[in-house]
């Protein structure tokens, strides 16, 4: 009897706070609807560029099997080199042919073509080949009665070993430093509410902008301290390479740690306690690292959810990343997802600020 009275006790104390209501009732079903409709593993909205003469009807043959095959986008790259292409994210891959075309290749029966594949994404570079290699073969073995296959040899591009590894890690980097942060400074918060030091703080004579800083540097220094700790440990245990700036490596994670101290400022204002701020804290990091394409990519997102990864801080983070430790980091693309985090950053901070004093007042 005495034990089925605190069960009962603590079912009916979850279920009567609000907060803790949605977000053990409401949030999961939103979620696993949310990404089992959404996500995928399959590799489509390939990104493609071609590299041939309008008169190469081989070539131009292949390009349009792969568009009409619903897994390539076709991407107009005239004027931009192949290499800067890829670097710069405007494709995923390209297909070359060789000097002369394709379709003289084959009637020497010698056919081939280069393809140049971003293969930061291991999986995703192995499925682009085997797509590209598979349409070639029809296209030469049912248009017109050809009897040579091309050979497409595939040219991987910052990741030539195809280590997995190399795609991995640069996500685990931004998910660690996420996870970090924002669990550090929401949890923080939340305990001192929960132990009542908080009305100690806001009863002294300390200048409301001074609470608000003296709770977002602190954690803004852990973050970059982390920062340090999780390249370090790519670099030494994975063989991780860093082709980039390391200024600019370092500017990009400074942008991204305030961004990520905000938001968990912004979450401790709604929740009154460490239980409350744990499970928010879970539910937002989830969302967060699911539409960052750390794990799955943007490109497979549909589009109605896709805007919502493109407003996601930690989706420009992790791409940030991967560009500037994996190529090397292209300025412009740089600049966009640098802009793209202070944007978000303006936006959580208004909303952190506004909500922050009134919980002070």
């Amino acid at each position: 009897m005495i034990l089925r009275g605190f069960i009962k006790k603590e079912i009916i104390q979850t279920l009567r706070d609000p907060r803790l209501g949605v977000m053990v009732l409401i949030m999961p079903v939103l979620q696993i609807l949310l990404f089992g409709y959404a996500l995928t593993n399959d590799v489509i909205n390939i990104k493609l560029g071609g590299y041939f003469q309008p008169s190469d009807v081989v070539a131009q043959d292949i390009y349009k099997a792969a568009v009409a095959s619903q897994w390539f986008l076709p991407i107009d790259v005239a004027g931009t080199p192949p290499e800067q292409a890829i670097l710069s994210g405007k494709v995923d891959a390209v297909i070359i042919a060789p000097e002369g075309g394709v379709t003289k290749t084959v009637g020497r029966n010698e056919g081939k073509m280069q393809l140049l594949v971003n293969a930061t994404n291991v999986l995703r570079a192995v499925a682009i080949d085997g797509y590209i290699q598979n349409i070639a073969w029809k296209v030469c073995s049912a248009d017109g009665g050809r009897q040579s296959p091309v050979n497409v040899v595939m040219r991987s591009l910052y990741n030539p070993t195809l280590e997995t590894s190399t795609f991995i890690v640069p996500g685990l980097m931004a998910m660690i430093l996420t996870v970090l942060v924002m669990i550090l400074t929401c949890t923080s918060i939340a305990k001192e509410k929960e132990s009542g030091t908080f009305e100690t703080i806001i009863s002294a004579p300390i200048k409301r902008r001074s609470i608000i800083l003296g709770k977002t540097i602190p954690f803004a220094l852990v973050g970059l301290f982390n920062t340090f700790v999780v390249l370090i440990a790519g670099l030494c245990f994975f063989d991780l390479p860093f082709r980039g700036s390391f200024l600019i490596f370092l500017v990009e994670n400074l942008f991204f740690v305030v961004c990520a101290v905000l938001l968990g400022i912004l979450m401790s204002t709604f929740v009154k306690n460490q239980q409350q701020a744990m499970l928010c804290s879970f539910i937002v990091i989830f969302v967060l690292m699911m539409l960052s394409g750390s794990f799955f990519p943007i490109d497979n997102i549909p589009i109605w959810l896709r805007w919502f990864a493109y407003a996601n801080p930690m989706a420009h983070h992790t791409l940030l990343i991967r560009n500037i430790l994996l190529k090397g980091g292209d300025i412009a693309y740089v600049v966009q997802h640098c802009l793209a985090i202070l944007a978000a950053t303006s936006v959580i901070a208004l909303c952190a600020f506004s909500r922050f004093r009134i919980t002070l007042n």
